[in-house]
């Protein structure tokens, strides 16, 4: 599988315009989920688009593969620390790190490689850090499934 090779995947747009945050426009796509709580997984953001603010609640292993990625870390609403992952870049995160991630100016193409001993993957968060809504891998497992059973059809 070539994780360059953008088209032979099947991505979920995610697009929101929230009142007073940056624009939301990224994609998503499934590479696998193991029964023992592995999710892997790639994301494309559009040049200069967030994702939802968030947290991760599994360990996490990103690779940034096109583009560059800037992420901030929140503390109390407001921003701790701030970077720019380019192209080439791992990072791993044990969780619970408030963050927002975005796209360079050419976007971004990241591979993440989630662990979640207890099912549970991230929490969306308000933009004051109240939970909107948790992910777990039961969650993304009945969607895969759903998309698998669709393109068998």
């Amino acid at each position: 599988m070539n994780l360059l090779d953008i088209d032979q995947f099947q991505w979920q747009h995610h697009q929101e315009i929230v009142a007073g945050a940056p624009p939301i426009d990224y994609w998503s796509s499934i590479l696998s989920i193991s029964n023992s709580g592995r999710l892997e997984m790639l994301y494309r953001w559009e040049p200069n688009a967030h994702c939802h603010f968030h947290r991760h609640r599994a360990e996490t292993t990103s690779i940034v593969l096109q583009g560059e990625l800037n992420v901030a870390d929140y503390v109390n609403g407001k921003v701790t620390n701030s970077w720019v992952r380019p192209k080439g870049h791992r990072a791993f995160g044990e969780g619970d790190e408030v963050h927002r991630e975005w796209g360079g100016p050419q976007g971004a193409l990241v591979y993440f490689s989630l662990y979640a001993a207890d099912g549970l993957l991230a929490d969306q968060l308000d933009s004051q850090g109240n939970i909107i809504r948790t992910t777990s891998l039961s969650d993304v497992k009945k969607h895969y499934d759903k998309n698998a059973a669709t393109l068998q059809h």
